[in-house]
């Protein structure tokens, strides 16, 4: 082990963190890398460093103003102890948020390996914004909680982290919410307090090591600026063998703050409680082909809220709408598996993930507003950062011949991003062929409206994505798989939102959906038909999109 020691007169510790080529850090390359006051542990972290970092990464020091600490590194070359830098400044401040592989309308973080988003809300005309994060590794380890704000859904900007790991384990997936009127007793001179709910995942570090997994709590008493964990901890503790991801909505009829969160296996659970600090167990609901990552949110029916129905979602995309009675869910239909699950084929070499994972919606959003953001999990072998956050999608609830159903559509404050807009109405589908460059790019919103002739596929291939439909079957084929779409009438409408490292697409008025996970080539941003019928007719619209780190 090796030894230095450091005045927090800075704002960032800096750390030169290696490529680990994998999901998970190898174990033979780890080292830990202990942060330590008076001899007292107060982080620890799994490291990979390197004189040949991948990036530069930042720990916070804010914390620790003008404190003495030790920094303790166990495990490889432990001379590489010496490569930590104290700065005011990040190592890459001049080229960050403008790397060649930055997604220009898609969310990512500073630095690191970044999945589930967490614990959504929205105060005073800000949304606050949390995922999980290795800041100091490109694969799953030292899960912390990013946080980012924003005013407008689509500009973010990135503030230290939210929740770092302790004794209690990594900081997993849970929520966000707005204690308004102060239930909980903890706001003090009128400023409600912000909670965030979050599962401890014990035994997942060595510091953790013979812990369970349990549901905790932090608060803020500043307006979301900054975050103390609950020193009862935990609020829910071990109950099954995975029980994780609590998130916790506010039910005015029946007065309950109610928790939800998955257990083992497609179990779950509904807790409640008045206060946010004391939870009774409710009851078990089964969301069969769903596992982790649960939501619960509010949906008016078809625009009218006195319909308004509760939707219980489990990842990646099943879900059950009904109504709650006192403390009693009322499902009013079957678990119902999203279009994720309308899947032929799942396995691609080209993208091994479809559909957006452990999506999550905001609380709080005024009019009744429900905005989703999911997980796209593509694997980033260039840049300071890997994987990123779909568009934020705006969720309805539509009557159908089956029953109620979800609808996906982004969110119209995608349109500020829109740039070099073209369209044509009425055309044959080798007009598309003659879209002039200049309103193509990496990032584009495009909405195809394509006429439908029986025994006629409808081929694409828009930035080397091969899109195709299947009018005699109702499929939709794409590298990810066959998607049973079903009968479109005498025209398909194709919304398809390309970046460099996803492809998100939306159709039958939104209730299909999905994205793929894809680095895309950067020197192939062409749109073309791949099989033309002079028969087809097409209406379409095509925006380029600017990058949303452009205010930054």
């Amino acid at each position: 082990m090796r030894c230095k020691t450091i005045c927090a007169n800075r704002n960032y510790l800096l750390i030169p963190v290696a490529d680990s080529k994998g999901w998970f850090l190898p174990a033979d390359q780890m080292q830990l890398l202990g942060v330590y006051r008076n001899g007292e542990l107060l982080e620890e972290h799994e490291v990979i460093l390197s004189p040949q970092p991948r990036c530069w990464s930042c720990l916070y020091l804010e914390r620790y103003q003008d404190q003495e600490l030790e920094l303790r590194l166990e495990g490889g070359d432990e001379s590489l102890i010496d490569l930590l830098e104290l700065s005011d400044t990040l190592k890459d401040q001049e080229t960050l948020y403008r790397e060649f592989t930055r997604p220009f309308a898609h969310f990512t973080p500073m630095h690191g390996f970044m999945n589930d988003p967490n614990g959504l809300y929205y105060q005073d005309g800000v949304y606050h914004f949390f995922a999980q994060l290795n800041p100091y590794g490109f694969g799953v380890a030292n899960t912390h909680w990013l946080h980012a704000v924003s005013r407008d859904l689509i500009h973010w900007e990135e503030r230290p982290y939210a929740l770092i790991p302790d004794a209690s384990g990594r900081m997993y997936s849970g929520g966000g919410v707005v204690d308004w009127e102060n239930t909980s007793g903890l706001g003090q001179n009128g400023v409600p307090p912000v909670f965030l709910f979050y599962t401890a995942a014990g035994s997942k570090t060595r510091w953790s090591r013979g812990r369970y997994f349990e549901m905790a709590a932090a608060y803020s008493l500043d307006g979301g600026n900054t975050f103390e964990k609950y020193p009862e901890n935990p609020v829910v503790p071990h109950i099954s063998f995975m029980n994780r991801d609590p998130k916790v909505v506010w039910e005015p009829q029946g007065e309950n703050w109610v928790m939800f969160i998955f257990l083992d296996n497609c179990r779950y659970m509904l807790l409640y409680s008045k206060d946010l600090l004391h939870w009774e167990e409710g009851q078990v609901i089964s969301l069969h082909t769903a596992a982790e990552c649960p939501d619960l949110f509010f949906l008016p029916l078809d625009g009218d809220l006195s319909q308004g129905k509760w939707v219980l979602w489990g990842s990646t995309d099943t879900y059950m709408v009904g109504r709650f009675e006192g403390r009693q869910f009322v499902p009013e239909t079957d678990p119902i598996p999203g279009p994720t699950h309308q899947l032929y084929s799942a396995y691609s070499n080209f993208a091994r993930s479809p559909g957006g994972y452990a999506a999550q919606t905001f609380t709080g959003l005024p009019e009744g507003r429900v905005v989703q953001f999911s997980w796209i999990r593509t694997r980033l072998e260039q840049g300071p950062f890997s994987s990123c956050m779909s568009v934020p999608n705006q969720l309805g609830l539509t009557m159908t011949d089956q029953g109620p159903r979800l609808t996906v559509q982004p969110v119209k404050e995608v349109e500020t991003l829109w740039e070099n807009s073209f369209s044509f109405v009425d055309r044959g589908l080798e007009e598309i062929e003659r879209i002039p460059s200049s309103y193509l790019g990496e990032a584009m919103d495009m909405t195809f409206r394509l006429g439908i002739k029986p025994h006629k596929l409808i081929a694409l291939s828009v930035r080397g994505v091969l899109i195709v439909y299947e009018p005699d079957s109702g499929r939709l084929i794409l590298p990810t798989g066959a998607y049973d779409l079903g009968p479109q009438g005498d025209t398909l409408e194709l919304r398809v939102i390309t970046d460099r490292c996803s492809v998100e697409i939306y159709s039958d008025g939104g209730l299909f959906n999905t994205s793929i996970a894809t680095v895309l080539d950067p020197s192939n941003i062409k749109v073309f038909p791949v099989y033309l019928d002079s028969g087809i007719t097409v209406d379409f619209e095509i925006h380029k999109l600017k990058s949303m780190w452009d205010r930054v």
